[in-house]
Formats: C-alpha cells, structure tokens, sequence
C-alpha cells in the first residue's frame, strides 16, 4: 500500500493521507484516503486507494465496482450524512434533501485485489465500512483536529483568523 498510494510522497499544507485496515465481512482490507482541508473546514478528496484480499476472485472487475460504490456511499456519509429531527420527524425524505457525493466530487480510486486461495468473503459492505476511518485519519494528518464524531464538523476544521 505504501507504494500504491504514495505514501511516501511530500504533500502541501493542509493535504493528508489516513489509512484504515480492517477485516470486514471476511474480507480484508487497506484503505488510503488522500484529502486536503481548506481554510473554510470544506473537505476535498484527493485520492483513494484500496487493496482487498477476499479470497478467490471470482470476478475482479465487479470487486472493483462494489469497493468504488462502496467507498463513495461511506465517504458520503463520513462527509455529509447527518439525518436531522424537527418535532419528532426525520427532515430528509429522499435524496433531493440529503446531501450525495456528486460526479465531480468523486476522487480516483484505485483498487487493488490480492491473489488468493481462500474461500471467498464479502465485497458488498466493505467498501463502504474503509473510507471514513481512512478519512478521518487524513483529516487529522491535514490539520491536527481529531474529529470524534461524523459526519465531518466543518467548523472544527476551518482556520481561525485572529482578530
């Protein structure tokens, strides 16, 4: 994953890398998030890079498919996916009021499947259980702020002018 990602390459200021690696769904899988964090807290994803060992590939083309889909649906989320309640009822009914990661937003994603023997484990959740760890590592390498929580506090990240 180091060289996949390049890791080793020096990143401008407020741009970091955050890994996750964590079996799921009796796969495994390694995470690089490459995201840069500008001065407004707004997050933007540079790159993501992925390698899986979930036993025997069947068909890599759709493991690849399945990690970028999941990938975008958990880095959304990490991103954007707060439900908010009003008098008791949930405010977003539908996609039109909850916030999706759109085409141009979507970074590259490289991903990577292992060659193995074993049985085959699970694909379909994977992807989607590595992005936001993976970016919340990078937004802590990019600007030292811990996040606790997501989806990701804008105002936590933003730089605070002195007055």
């Amino acid at each position: 994953m180091v060289e996949k990602s390049d890791w080793s390459k020096p990143l401008p200021r407020r741009v970091g890398r955050g890994v996750s690696v964590q079996p799921a769904f009796a796969s495994f899988i390694a995470t690089v998030v490459e995201a840069e964090v500008d001065e407004q807290g707004e997050v933007r994803l540079r790159r993501v890079t992925s390698a899986v060992d979930t036993g025997i590939a069947v068909n890599p083309d759709t493991i690849a498919a399945q990690l970028q889909g999941g990938l975008i649906f958990g880095l959304t989320a990490a991103l954007w996916g707060e439900i908010t309640i009003d008098k008791g009822r949930v405010q977003q009914s539908n996609f039109n009021d909850y916030r999706m990661m759109r085409i141009d937003e979507v970074p590259p994603i490289d991903v990577h499947v292992i060659k193995s023997g074993e049985a085959p484990g699970g694909i379909g959740e994977t992807g989607a259980t590595a992005g936001p760890p993976a970016l919340r590592n990078a937004i802590y390498a990019a600007t030292g702020v811990a996040l606790r929580r997501l989806p990701v506090d804008r105002e936590l990240l933003a730089v605070r002018k002195r007055s």
